[in-house]
């Protein structure tokens, strides 16, 4: 919605009333998904570089714009950069809404980077405990809204009229993170089924007979077991069934195979030009967005700058907890700020192919367990010691657990050659937080074993 500058940490957290205590630290093993929206948040993004061929095509070949003729004046990347492919970092808002469609009940924010080809997921509680901020509240006092000043963040979207709704949940994740967002999606049920159903069903093999139902839900799951193609209806029982024998292991790992599936057929060059209509239909009319036609052309170059190994999903830190008789999560400002840093402020530095990668060698290194598996920061420190490399003792992490190993470095262009130790890693410049005498610090990620 606007070009991104970096807000002042005044703005990281909502406005607080004191009428609560800091909710404790709550340290727990990283649960990527907890519904299927997480999986349809990643092929929306999959979607919204795609929009930019199907938008340039559809227009070329039509003379129509996809928009009913609104082309607006889009973000503020540059069009030139754009069409030349150079990196752009992107900002969207994800909303998953209700039967009603009244409340958000499921809120990511996307990062996205084409320098690495990366897309990181930041998942917003329904129940997060905001204070209304000024900008959105003076929306509401201007279209004659009424509201309580502190509330949930899902519910700053039925406050709203229905031509300011998105506009203000927008506002005010903006305003409980510090960052600034340049697109928002809107989606729900029915366009998930569709995007499945239009590139003709996705094949996946089910790993088990799936039954379940839950009328209350208006959920019934009935898959059976084997190699199979998915429509919509089937994919939805799919990503929405949790009674696995590893618990959320086997369902995270089903629900990644089938998000994998269904971006390869969606990106593939038969799909596009088979289905274009069909992809403009649900883009820009099922799936409710503010981005133009002018951003859409800029996107195209970007549409094959998605890695899908490289989808990292995190969770706001915070904790449950009752204030009165009402139930919030409370997020926790000062681990936020320092995931919002990692996540949207600090670089990721990737080494170009064909690059030979500084060696680390010489460079004083401490392994960080941050994972689920004891001893495992000494089992990478004896590794990387008898490859010749300056380790020091290893410790234990005591801040907020995420999937991905962060290697954090002094200066940029060390650490690459590091990465390959792990199962998913990235380098981040962070020199302000390592400890004294270190170089690289190398948080082990949950994902590691």
């Amino acid at each position: 919605m606007r070009g991104k500058q970096r807000r002042s940490s005044g703005h990281r957290s909502s406005k607080r009333d004191g009428s609560y205590e800091k909710p404790q630290k709550k340290r727990k093993p990283f649960r990527p998904i907890r519904t299927f929206f997480k999986i349809v948040v990643s092929i929306v993004m999959a979607f919204l570089i795609l929009s930019g061929g199907a938008a340039f095509a559809y227009y070329k070949v039509t003379g129509e714009s996809p928009f009913g003729g609104y082309v607006g004046s889009g973000s503020n990347l540059n069009l030139l950069d754009a069409m030349l492919g150079r990196d752009i970092k992107l900002n969207v808002a994800v909303f998953g809404t209700d039967k009603e469609g009244k409340r958000t009940d499921v809120m990511f924010v996307v990062h996205y980077e084409s320098a690495n080809e990366s897309l990181d997921l930041l998942s917003l509680p329904r129940d997060t405990r905001v204070s209304v901020c000024d900008e959105v509240a003076k929306n509401y006092e201007e279209t004659g809204r009424v509201y309580n000043q502190v509330t949930k963040l899902n519910a700053i979207h039925s406050y709203s009229d229905e031509d300011n709704c998105c506009q203000n949940t927008v506002l005010q994740i903006e305003d409980l993170l510090g960052i600034n967002i340049d697109h928002y999606i809107k989606i729900d049920l029915d366009a998930f089924r569709k995007i499945v159903d239009t590139v003709g069903g996705v094949e996946v093999d089910v790993p088990q007979d799936m039954d379940y139902e839950d009328p209350a839900q208006d959920l019934y799951i009935h898959l059976d077991a084997g190699l199979q193609t998915l429509n919509g209806e089937q994919a939805e029982q799919l990503v929405r069934f949790r009674k696995y024998p590893t618990g959320d292991e086997g369902r995270i790992e089903v629900q990644q195979l089938f998000l994998k599936a269904l971006a390869e057929k969606v990106l593939s060059s038969e799909s596009i030009l088979k289905n274009l209509p069909e992809y403009i239909s649900i883009l820009y009319k099922d799936v409710q967005t503010d981005i133009s036609l002018t951003d859409a052309v800029k996107y195209a170059n970007y549409v094959g700058k998605i890695d899908m190994n490289k989808i990292n999903m995190q969770t706001l830190p915070g904790a449950g907890q009752y204030v009165g008789n009402v139930s919030y999560f409370i997020h926790d400002p000062d681990e936020t700020s320092l995931l919002v840093d990692q996540i949207f402020y600090q670089e990721h530095v990737t080494t170009p192919e064909g690059q030979t990668a500084s060696s680390s060698k010489g460079l004083t290194i401490e392994v960080c367990n941050g994972g689920n598996v004891n001893g495992l920061a000494r089992r990478f420190s004896e590794e990387l010691a008898a490859d010749g490399y300056t380790v020091t003792e290893p410790t234990t992490y005591d801040g907020t657990q995420v999937e991905k190993t962060r290697i954090q470095v002094k200066e940029a262009g060390t650490g690459s050659d590091l990465v390959s130790y792990f199962a998913n890693a990235a380098v981040e410049t962070a020199p302000d937080e390592l400890p004294t005498g270190v170089d690289i610090r190398i948080i082990l990620g949950t994902g590691e074993s």
